[in-house]
């Protein structure tokens, strides 16, 4: 939860440094945050409102950011790209409502409204008659022409107004712990200190449609007057108590269409406000007698300082419990810079009721990565680990976050998210795929090699005393022979699963990534002939992702024999690079889930390739060993068989490498050529036929 006063429903979900341009656990370690926008963040933020929208409307609606696209088919909800803090539960609330129409608003009725007004034709001639000084400016426009045009906005908004409090209404007693967003929505757009002042005045208290389109879209504000344009009638009518009471978009039509009616009846024609205007024209030198100025003072300030003398107040800042039926307080009128403030807030109110919320959209490109990013199921881990002082003996708690790629697909390198990680132009590609057709080649081979462990074995148990009756001996019963039964026992291998792990550091360049990938090849061939062994390969390094300019750690999937075939590692790994330092025990900690959950009832083998010390930042050293070495630990207590080679360069590494090496893991550390068949498939064998 966020540890600063701006609490939010929010707080509870999102890490606490989500809005800040980069992760406040670098500074932890001495690091510059990164700059720019964070994809990774915005598709958290993304899936975590889909969760909420699925949850809420028990359906599969897409939420997608705004982009070429809007929300108007009533098929998808578009959420903003905005991450600014206060931001978060309207944005939630938003998604939400819009989730909530597209369950149980039926849009059919806005479609064929047009259709249904036309069926009461009666009536909009009679309207065309009350306002006939306006169709008599029109000429050209037959009267139920004008009749619509007329009808047709004031209608479908009083709709929107009433269909939100149905929906609402629903939501609150279905979903009551979302009800808190949507009240951040609702203090966004209609609960602020100037709409509030706004209904308590005598501003919109003349009978147009301004005015009661303003007094009922806030209808439920704890400040609304019902002492004005009979709004007490209205209230009765949309009886909010019993809002339930609508079962469906239709009863809201027909319902919103009596409101319009006993509006009408109280509004005079368009034709006495033209007579109106006109003697007052001729009456006057333009003369106000109860607007705003009398509220200024010679240099058009308000007399007395108030809290939106600013002019900043457009409506957004939240004011105010829970929405209430009230008669308000009147208070003095408001000033004119009051007004325009009142009017900014008025015409948010009517973007939200039209549908026509500002959302900040992304670029095509940043939604391509985005998509690609999502697509590969990145998600952020916080490891924990225990640094060192370097100059005395103090032990220090740290966290790091770390980067896991679940799936690298092709349109993730080309996204180029990954700058140096991955790379579809990568110089030693081509090095690289020959080093993997080598791999597969030897593969094929240590593929026979290992065919033991898919062959299954009968062992027959005879002579026994119990079991099956064996037909041989049965001769032998007429003699007192009793142990006359047989058993027999089959043995094979539980499936099997195996992780290969490979260190794609700076120091791993050239010969010896080369080397772990054409090792790589080699067992994921081999597996790949064995009907009950799956193969997972991971590479693991630090990239400044997202060109961020701050190195963060990184696991990548890059193939998996449980959904992936074989050819996806043949294309995807020739374009990993070596790069960036070794965040060894970080990126296991980071993957322990995944490797530990998927050998649930198997038999589990973890193989890392790598060439010596762990290193990244502030993690280093006798401390770094240590947190690797316990991930280690970890596993092997799980059950999992570890298997280290050390890829050393053409001398096979210095003694100190290997010293480091063998710190970290043990037993189970092999300093063999991996590309010696005869080595490879013996210390695979060993392992394999091991019994824990």
């Amino acid at each position: 939860m966020r540890k600063n006063n701006n609490w939010s429903n929010s707080s509870f979900w999102l890490d606490e440094d989500f809005t800040s341009s980069g992760n406040s656990i670098f500074d932890d370690l001495g690091s510059s945050k990164p700059k720019g926008r964070d994809l990774l963040k915005l598709a958290g933020y993304r899936r975590a409102i889909a969760n909420f929208v699925n949850i809420v409307t028990a359906q599969n609606i897409p939420v997608q950011f705004s982009g070429n696209d809007s929300y108007t088919n009533g098929k998808m909800v578009n959420i903003s790209a905005k991450l600014n803090d206060n931001e978060f539960d309207p944005a939630v609330g938003l998604a939400l409502h819009e989730g909530s129409h597209i369950k149980l608003t039926d849009f059919d009725v806005l479609t064929s409204l047009e259709g249904w007004v036309r069926d009461h034709e009666i009536y909009i001639m009679d309207l065309a008659k009350k306002h006939g000084a306006s169709v008599a400016t029109l000429p050209d426009i037959p009267d139920k022409y004008w009749a619509l045009g007329y009808v047709l906005p004031k209608l479908k908004d009083l709709i929107n107004i009433i269909e939100d409090r149905r929906i609402d209404n629903f939501i609150y007693k279905t979903a009551p712990g979302y009800r808190g967003y949507y009240e951040s929505l609702y203090n966004k757009y209609f609960n602020s200190k100037i709409v509030d002042k706004g209904l308590i005045s005598d501003e919109y208290t003349e009978a147009n449609w301004e005015s009661y389109m303003f007094r009922i879209c806030n209808i439920t504000n704890k400040n609304t007057r019902l002492d004005v344009l009979d709004l007490d009638q209205i209230w009765n009518m949309i009886d909010l108590k019993d809002i339930a009471r609508l079962k469906n978009t239709f009863e809201v039509r027909d319902l919103a269409f009596e409101v319009f009616k006993f509006i009408e009846e109280q509004i005079p024609s368009l034709e006495l406000d033209k007579d109106k205007e006109e003697e007052e024209e001729e009456d006057g030198d333009g003369k106000d007698d109860g607007g705003s100025g009398d509220c200024e003072g010679e240099k058009g300030e308000p007399i007395s300082g108030d809290e939106e003398g600013d002019g900043t107040d457009d409506g957004s800042k939240a004011d105010g419990d829970e929405a209430e039926k009230g008669s308000g307080t009147k208070d003095k009128p408001l000033s004119s810079k009051q007004l325009g403030q009142l009017d900014k807030a008025i015409k948010k109110q009517n973007e939200f009721l039209n549908g026509d919320v500002k959302k900040k959209k992304l670029s095509k490109s940043d939604l391509k990565s985005l998509n690609a990013m999502e697509e590969s199921g990145i998600e952020m881990k916080e490891v924990e680990f225990e640094l060192q002082s370097e100059y005395t003996d103090n032990v220090y708690d740290k966290k790091q976050n770390v980067y896991i790629i679940k799936n690298v697909t092709q349109n993730l390198i080309d996204s180029n998210q990954f700058p140096e990680m991955f790379s579809a132009h990568n110089g030693a590609k081509f090095a690289n795929s020959d080093s993997i057709k080598e791999g597969l080649i030897l593969g094929k081979m240590l593929g026979k090699k290992l065919k033991i462990r898919a062959e299954e074995k009968d062992l027959k148990f005879n002579r026994l005393r119990s079991g099956k009756i064996d037909s041989r001996m049965i001769a032998s019963c007429g003699y007192g022979n009793e142990s006359i039964f047989e058993k027999i026992e089959c043995f094979s291998y539980n499936p099997g699963i195996l992780h290969i792990s490979i260190d794609n550091s700076g120091s791993m360049s050239g010969g010896r990534l080369r080397q772990a990938m054409k090792t790589t090849a080699a067992i994921a061939k081999a597996c790949s002939m064995i009907d009950n062994m799956e193969v997972v390969v991971s590479a693991r390094s630090a990239d400044n992702v997202g060109h961020s300019r701050e190195y963060i750690p990184v696991i990548a999937i890059i193939y998996d024999s449980r959904k992936d075939h074989l050819s996806k590692l043949i294309n995807i790994m020739p374009q990993v690079n070596a790069c960036g330092t070794t965040p060894e025990g970080l990126c296991f900690s980071a993957l322990m889930d995944e490797i530990v959950n998927a050998s649930r009832g198997k038999d589990s083998y973890f193989i890392n390739m790598c060439d010596g010390m762990p290193y990244f930042n502030g993690y280093r050293g006798e401390s770094a060993m240590r947190h690797t070495k316990l991930q280690v630990g970890k596993m092997r207590k799980e059950g999992i068989k570890i298997l280290s080679y050390f890829i050393g360069s053409d001398r096979g590494g210095s003694d100190w490498e290997k010293s480091n090496f063998q710190k970290m893991y043990g037993k189970d550390s092999e300093f063999v050529n991996t590309n010696n068949l005869i080595s490879l498939a013996r210390t695979m064998n060993d392992k394999f036929l091991e019994t824990v």
